[in-house]
Formats: C-alpha cells, structure tokens, sequence
C-alpha cells in the first residue's frame, strides 16, 4: 500500500503540474486568452504563435524544470528518498497536472514540455531520445504542424526504454506517458461533429493531428 508520503508526493507534483504557465502569460499580455485563439492548445506551441519567442521560451523553462523535473527531484534519493515507483507516479501526475489543470476547470496543454522534464530526471538518455523523431521532421521540413511526430515519439517511448535497458518502473512510465497521451488528444475537444454525430474521421483527425480537422491553418483560423 503507497505510503502518506508517496500519496501526498503525487497530489503535490499534480498541483504543480496544474501551474498554467501558458494561460497566465497569456491573461498578462493584451488579456490574450489562449484557449480562444489560435491552436487552442493551452501549452507552449500556442504561446508561440500567440505571445512570442520570449514568452514561449518562459513557458518552457517552466513547464520543464519546475513542473516536470522538480517534483520527481524532491522525491528522489538526493532529497527524500522515495524509490523510483514513486518517482515514475509523480512524474506522471505532474503531465497530468498539465493536461488537466484543477485551475482551469480541467483544461490545459498537451504536457510536451513538462513530460520532457520528467524524463530528464528518471533517465537523461532517455530525454534526448524522446523528442530526436519531431526535432529532425521539424528541422528537415520546416513545418510548424508536428502534432502526428509527436504521437509518434510518444509511442516510440517503450521501445527506447528497451533498447537502453532502463528499469521495469521507466517502462511502466512510458506506457502510461502513451495513456495519458491518447485520452488527452480524444477529450481535448468535443468528439461530436457541428450536426452532435460521431465519425471515424473526426476520431482519427483527434488520434493522429490532435484536433478536430487534418488542415492545421483552417483549425486557427476558425
């Protein structure tokens, strides 16, 4: 059974995770309200295109060391000493903090970020692995719409984990890294079309885009 310790750990790193970084920034410049314009993504990427490099860059140092990597730091051997077990679960609250903010009625970003920064902590091989597929389409193509590379560095997770003989916790982190990840791409949104039906098409642009049409400048410009 988790100890108080570990529970409060991970109510603690949800808290944390809740931060919303982006929206804040947001409300501070011009009352931008980032889940009306843009994307809609309430994460670095819309803040971007929204607020800038600086604010984004902000975002992201944020979104990476305080909210992904700290708690699992605090919780480590170097401070209290709680195992990897619950170094793997803080980490996953804190993404899930993000993706669901308690502060926004449960809205939030995508946890890219904050994901990258609990990795760095439970293995830096692993945080240079993670993001190398949707780093080089980006770099190669120069297109911003990295969406469908990001599920798939996402699902390359567990198999990089293998390959770097990580610890059986890390493999369970990446399989429920994947979880998280496709419940926030299929809930971020309505499921339901303008007429209230259900379509493959709109399941499948949710799964693969992470939005509710394949054209990403029709999805902002809406």
């Amino acid at each position: 059974m988790p100890s108080i310790d570990a529970l409060s750990a991970v109510v603690a790193a949800y808290l944390v995770g809740s931060i919303p970084t982006a929206y804040l920034g947001g409300k501070s410049i011009g009352d931008t309200d980032l889940p009306e314009v843009g994307s809609k993504n309430i994460g670095a990427s819309n803040a971007y295109s929204q607020l800038g490099s600086r604010w984004a860059g902000f975002v992201v140092i944020v979104d990476v060391l305080i909210k992904g990597s700290l708690p699992i730091l605090i919780v480590s051997d170097a401070v209290l000493g709680l195992g990897l077990g619950v170094q793997v679960a803080v980490g996953i609250a804190s993404v899930v903090g993000h993706d669901w903010s308690i502060f926004l009625r449960f809205r939030g970003g995508r946890g890219i970020a904050t994901t990258e920064g609990a990795i760095v902590v439970l293995s830096f091989p692993l945080a240079f692995a993670y993001p190398v597929i949707p780093a080089l389409v980006v770099l190669v193509s120069r297109k911003q719409d990295s969406a469908v590379w990001w599920l798939i560095a996402t699902l390359a997770v567990p198999a990089w984990v293998l390959l770097l003989n990580l610890p059986n916790e890390i493999f369970s982190f990446s399989i429920a890294l994947i979880g998280v990840t496709l419940l926030k791409r299929m809930t971020s949104n309505s499921l339901r079309g303008a007429d209230g039906s259900i379509s493959a098409r709109l399941l499948w642009n949710r799964l693969v885009f992470d939005r509710d049409i394949k054209s990403r400048s029709e999805w902002i410009d809406q």
